[in-house]
Order: C-alpha cells, then sequence, then structure tokens
C-alpha cells in the first residue's frame, strides 16, 4: 500500500497510521432530521497537497476551517478559504466520488441528515443538489458567518452541543417539527441494512407501487431508488477496500456482486478507479468519509455497541477529553 505523507490526526487513526473522525450520533430530540455527527481534525507535511476524494450520500454541512479546499463539483473545480472565522458548506447527495484536495491543517465538523430531512428544515432539496456544494452564508444572506458558532477554543463535545442548541433545535422549530417520511426513512434503513434488495421488493413491503416508491425516493434522496441500492453497495464495497469495515462483513459485502468483473465495474463507476488502485493508493479522506458511513451502518445494524470502537481503530490514536490542540 502506498502510504503517502504522513497526515497528524487529532480526531482518531487506523492501526496503520490513516487519518480518521470522531463521529457520533446527534442528541436523541435531533435524530428524526440528523443521522450523525462527525468531527475530523489534522495536519499534513509542509509543502505537501494530497488530491483525493469525499463521498456523502445524504445532504451535508460541512463547517470547516484553517487552509483551503477544492473540490470538483457539477458546477466545476470550486475551492474555499475559510481562514480562522470558517466556512459553512451544503454537500448535496453525490452520484459518485468527488475529487477533494487539501493542504495544510483542516478542521471538519460534519452534520449529515436523513434523508427528506434537509428540505424540511429550509435547505435547498436533494434533487437540486446533486453533486453541488452551496456556500449557507451566501444562500442564507448572512452577515455573521454560520462557522462562527462553533466555540474552536473547548473541548469537541462542546462543539456538538453549541451546534445542537443554537442552530439545529432553530430550525427544528421553525419548520414545525415535520418529519421525513416513513417510506424514507424506511429506504434509508434498507440502503443500510440490505442494499442487495431490489426496487420491487421493497415497493411490496410498503404495500404500496413501484410507481410511489420511485416518486417518494427521487424527491427525499435527490436520485432514483435503483441509483440509490447502487451506490450504497459501492460505498460498502469502498470501505472494506479501505479496511474500515468489519473483516468478517466482507464476504457479505463481497456476495452482492455477480463477478468479479461486476465488482470491477461498479467500483470503477463510483470511484473512477479500480478496486486494486482504490485498496492500494492514498485516499485518505475518502477512507475516512467512509469510515463515518460504515459506523453508523454498523449502529443501524447493532453489529457495534455505541462507545464500542471499530476494529479497524487505533486505540492509542483516540482523542483525549478537553480543548483539541492549537
Amino acid at each position: 500500500m502506498n502510504k503517502g505523507p504522513q497526515i497528524t490526526s487529532q480526531t482518531g487513526a487506523t492501526k496503520s497510521g490513516a487519518p480518521l473522525a470522531m463521529s457520533r450520533a446527534p442528541a436523541p430530540d435531533l435524530r428524526p432530521w440528523l443521522y450523525w455527527w462527525s468531527m475530523s481534525e489534522g495536519e499534513l507535511p509542509p509543502g505537501v497537497r494530497v488530491h483525493c476524494g469525499r463521498t456523502v450520500d445524504h445532504p451535508c454541512i460541512t463547517f470547516i476551517f484553517h487552509d483551503a479546499w477544492t473540490a470538483g463539483t457539477a458546477d466545476g473545480e470550486q475551492s474555499w478559504q475559510p481562514g480562522k472565522h470558517g466556512k459553512a458548506l451544503y454537500f448535496g447527495p453525490q452520484t459518485r466520488r468527488m475529487p477533494l484536495s487539501i493542504a495544510g491543517k483542516y478542521t471538519a465538523i460534519a452534520l449529515h441528515f436523513n434523508a427528506g430531512a434537509a428540505q424540511l428544515l429550509g435547505f435547498p432539496p436533494p434533487s437540486e443538489t446533486v453533486n453541488r456544494i452551496i456556500d449557507l452564508d451566501e444562500y442564507f444572506g448572512r452577515d455573521i458567518p454560520l462557522a462562527k458558532l462553533v466555540p474552536l477554543g473547548n473541548d469537541y463535545e462542546t462543539w456538538l452541543a453549541v451546534l445542537e442548541e443554537d442552530f439545529l433545535r432553530p430550525l427544528v422549530a421553525q419548520g414545525g417539527k415535520e418529519r421525513p417520511d416513513a417510506i424514507s426513512r424506511a429506504f434509508e434503513t434498507a440502503c443500510l441494512a440490505e442494499p442487495e434488495i431490489t426496487v420491487e421488493e421493497f415497493a411490496s413491503r410498503q404495500s404500496v407501487s413501484k410507481r410511489t416508491i420511485e416518486r417518494c425516493i427521487k424527491q427525499s434522496f435527490g436520485i432514483t431508488p435503483k441509483q440509490a441500492l447502487r451506490r450504497a453497495r459501492a460505498l460498502d464495497m469502498g470501505a472494506a477496500l479501505l479496511g474500515v469495515a468489519r473483516p468478517e462483513d466482507q464476504p457479505e459485502i463481497e456476495d452482492r456482486y455477480f463477478d468479479q468483473s461486476h465488482q470491477i465495474k461498479e467500483v470503477r463507476a463510483f470511484f473512477d478507479m479500480s478496486p486494486g488502485e482504490l485498496k492500494n493508493g492514498m485516499h485518505p479522506f475518502l477512507r475516512l468519509a467512509l469510515e463515518v458511513r460504515q459506523r453508523r451502518r454498523l449502529d443501524a445494524l447493532n453489529r457495534l455497541d455505541p462507545e464500542e470502537l471499530g476494529p479497524w481503530r487505533d486505540p492509542d490514536s483516540e482523542p483525549r477529553s478537553g480543548p483539541p490542540e492549537g
């Protein structure tokens, strides 16, 4: 494996030293709309820029701080200079890996929405933001950056507590506490637990027509149900190839493909590289993103206890309590 430049991570790492994120579920009262928090903080060696990628399956707000991020989006290449005050970016759902390059120091706090929830809270609908990134300060016409809500001098848990109280709960209240529809919630669970299911099988379980499922999922996911299931299988395969899935789950993940050529075709279609290139290359930020989803998947399947570390994580690299360094 090409280890590449050593990235100093303050939020955990694999046993081979690749950077990872801290992650947890949101407060119970917010879970109908939000499924996961993740925080990553680290620094690259001087003069090194990593060209990598990111994947999100549902809309995601990411607060970034410090040095520039550059991404290849549906609107072309975009770059952000967050600096010390930070920048709040809204990532729409992705149909394939989004190219991402980072140099220097990074701090990122990602808030992942449940399917169908973002538009209920006043954010752009998924169908309008596929493979796009939106500057939320511009979108909401804010004079004071959203990222300034984050009390960077405090510990990680305080960051999340402040964002939940001062940012998210007011949005939920303004939205009338309307929750995503039951079909979207059930389909999201299917994407995590059994993405090999067909759209017809899922429709039969819900006692509705396939056409109803297609209309509902396109509205809440931004893509067709067939695309969503295909993407879920690719994300699990990517996590296995990058070593952030449980080894005992790998046969189940691989069996979703007819044969090796089918697996190669699907991995290449989503990640723009072969399984071998994905497994053996240096993909630190892609690995970080895939681990976040895999951790949430295992939580939904009750395959890890809430406080249990993923078996791919190095226990000695886990963040200590107290304010973050620097």
